[in-house]
């Protein structure tokens, strides 16, 4: 896992950790429900043709949220995971592995708010889905912001006053007063992300 101490303002979330969970549509519902008891860190699971062209994306929450249901979990473990489409898939944000994370973490919670909790899909140069859950995002992003304020710290304790003006000169932009108010909801979507994955697992 990638040192959060080395993102710079300007990282992007090719740097983050990202998981590779992909299936062709003809995969069984019940393949999908194993891997995902196997890697309960996995945030979803990317639907594809044969020829590997993206179909939809399905979140892992979504999909044990939809299984917990008795009469569900029998239809569709027999069923090809593409018969859930319609119903668990959500509109994918789909980035550039080279979209910058402070970028990338607005734009995810610009969502509307039912799809806030939804992981990104980000394309890789060679083309190639990854998968990145929206907490380890939020995480890079809070951490980015921690770094440029030791930084800032660390430069106005050697340079009180002129580097401090200096500093929220290059600094003084919509994103950065934004994300310094991250850290309170990125414990809040945390807490949600886990409180959900547990209680739809118990149900399976």
């Amino acid at each position: 896992m990638i040192n959060l101490t080395q993102l710079k303002l300007n990282s992007t979330i090719g740097n983050l950790p990202s998981h590779d969970f992909q299936v062709n549509s003809a995969t069984l519902g019940e393949i999908v429900a194993k891997q995902f008891r196997l890697q309960p860190e996995l945030p979803g699971v990317i639907i594809t043709t044969q020829s590997t062209q993206m179909l939809g994306m399905i979140s892992q929450i979504r999909f044990l949220e939809y299984m917990k249901l008795p009469e569900k979990k029998k239809l569709y473990y027999r069923c090809p995971i593409y018969k859930l489409l319609d119903f668990l898939s959500t509109p994918p944000l789909v980035l550039s592995e080279n979209f910058q994370i402070n970028a990338a973490a607005i734009t995810a919670l610009n969502r509307p708010k039912k799809y806030i909790y939804e992981p990104l899909i980000i394309v890789l140069s060679n083309g190639s889905l990854r998968l990145i859950n929206l907490h380890d995002l939020l995480l890079a992003q809070s951490d980015i912001l921690l770094n440029l304020y030791k930084n800032m710290q660390e430069q106005t304790e050697k340079f009180p006053t002129e580097s401090s003006e200096l500093y929220l000169e290059e600094n003084d932009d919509e994103p950065t007063g934004f994300l310094l108010k991250s850290k309170p909801l990125i414990k809040k979507i945390e807490k949600k992300l886990k409180q959900e994955r547990n209680k739809s697992a118990q149900e399976i």
